[in-house]
């Protein structure tokens, strides 16, 4: 994010406590032309399957893990033939109106010294349920600049078979080429992914309740979940009082409280803090605690609701889940375990000393890099740059007048619109009035 001049002092002040207890940890991503500048990539995707698109399909729908088929893909003036390509997604995927579905592609799934300058895989994001065309791309943003090891994202103008098939996010793979882009060449730790519903609970020492709850990513073949075991075990246990000296050295509390107030100020619910999925725990080798790394915010900013009102979204409090429930419903008390099950919040929140830190991370991030002041002039500059790219999408879930309005005026709430599709979830607030009554409702706390 480039850097904005903030004129109040306290404004200021709060920058520098921020930058002052984020975490450390994660290194300053490495150059990439990908994600260096604001720009859009031109993508070419060139399939010789004549019925390329059902064959996807076949790959992918009811797939634990989904084939791969060959395409030759081009992006700018590079050339990666014979890359590995599959479709991706769970609501993007099943809710999204057409055939703009979101990719995955793999340059080494064939040829495994095929690379695109050190990157073996990328994503293709179809911005579902995300009008504005920048949630996903500002909420990484944020992340990495609260020291997260955030995935870098950018945009790609998508053309197939030599017809433009629409704007996406060109997103990074969490993978090992990230981390150890972030946390140093020698790390080869465990990578778990929170799905489907990873909320951290403790199950027993038996590692099968996990392995239907989590995604170990890397290292696959030793199968190794005590790691995983242990934190939850760990946090869990005891008495609040003597978490700190049983947690800290095997998690990295300030990286996760980062995270929580990064979910919590976004009303990113589509996380762990909601939905109860949605991130990463990777266990570093350096010095053997866990971190998270953030993933799927295109639902930031209130459009996951959790059955929620958008008065409640735009006022969520500061601490939530810490023993406040939203409606009955995905996420809320009709969950099993309710909205207090996420102990990985609301044990932490317990400390007294951690709620602190974090009340303290929450609010300098409303006054600092997530003040309205600061977000909305990035957004809407963005969007000027994507503007043509997204008028050209014939594809996309929104229209083009809903695009031009997305940041003050909501989508859908109601039946949908002459020609228009009913939005999976409902209403997609209005994202410089969502920001600016958070920021009004940080501000009266």
């Amino acid at each position: 994010m480039p850097s904005i001049v903030i004129l109040e002092k306290s404004m200021r002040s709060a920058i520098l406590f921020l930058c002052a207890v984020a975490p450390l940890v994660a290194q300053t991503a490495p150059s990439h032309f990908l994600w260096d500048t604001d720009q859009v990539h031109t993508v070419r995707l060139t399939f010789s399957q004549p019925d390329w698109y059902r064959e996807l399909r076949v790959n992918f729908e009811g797939k634990v893990d989904p084939d791969y088929m060959a395409v030759d893909v081009e992006i700018g003036d590079r050339a990666l033939p014979q890359s590995g390509i599959r479709f991706k997604g769970n609501s993007s995927y099943n809710s999204y109106p057409g055939q703009k579905k979101s990719f995955k592609i793999k340059f080494d799934k064939y040829d495994k010294k095929q690379n695109l300058e050190g990157i073996g895989t990328i994503n293709l994001n179809n911005a579902f349920k995300d009008p504005s065309f920048v949630r996903e791309k500002m909420y990484y943003e944020l992340a990495a600049e609260m020291g997260l090891a955030a995935p870098r994202v950018g945009y790609a103008a998508l053309y197939i078979n030599g017809k433009y098939w629409g704007l996406y996010f060109l997103t990074e793979q969490v993978d090992k080429t990230l981390i150890t882009g972030r946390f140093g060449e020698d790390e080869d730790g465990n990578l778990f992914k929170g799905d489907p519903r990873g909320t951290l609970e403790y199950r027993g020492e038996d590692p099968a309740p996990y392995k239907a709850m989590y995604e170990l990513e890397t290292n696959e073949k030793a199968d190794n979940w005590s790691d995983l075991i242990t934190l939850s075990r760990v946090l869990n246990s005891g008495p609040l009082q003597d978490l700190p000296g049983n947690i800290e050295g095997i998690l990295d509390v300030e990286s996760i409280l980062s995270l929580l107030a990064l979910d919590n100020y976004t009303v990113n619910l589509d996380s762990y803090i909601g939905s109860g999925h949605n991130y990463y725990l990777y266990h570093r080798m350096a010095d053997g605690r866990f971190t998270p790394i953030p993933w799927d915010p295109n639902e930031a900013w209130g459009s996951f609701n959790l059955n929620m009102p958008l008065q409640q979204l735009m006022t969520l409090p500061a601490l939530y889940p810490m023993g406040v429930a939203g409606p009955p419903g995905p996420g809320g008390p009709g969950m099993p375990g309710g909205a207090g099950a996420r102990p990985l919040a609301t044990r932490l929140f317990g400390v007294a000393e951690y709620r602190q830190r974090y009340t303290e991370k929450w609010k300098a991030l409303a006054a600092g890099i997530g003040h309205p002041d600061v977000l909305a002039p990035r957004m809407n500059a963005l969007r000027d740059m994507i503007r043509q790219f997204v008028l050209d999408d014939t594809q996309k879930m929104f229209t083009d007048r809903q695009f031009e309005d997305a940041m003050t005026v909501n989508t859908g709430g109601g039946p949908a619109g002459p020609g228009q599709q009913p939005i999976p979830g409902g209403l997609v607030p209005a994202l410089e009035t969502f920001l600016r009554a958070r920021f009004d409702f940080a501000q009266q706390q």
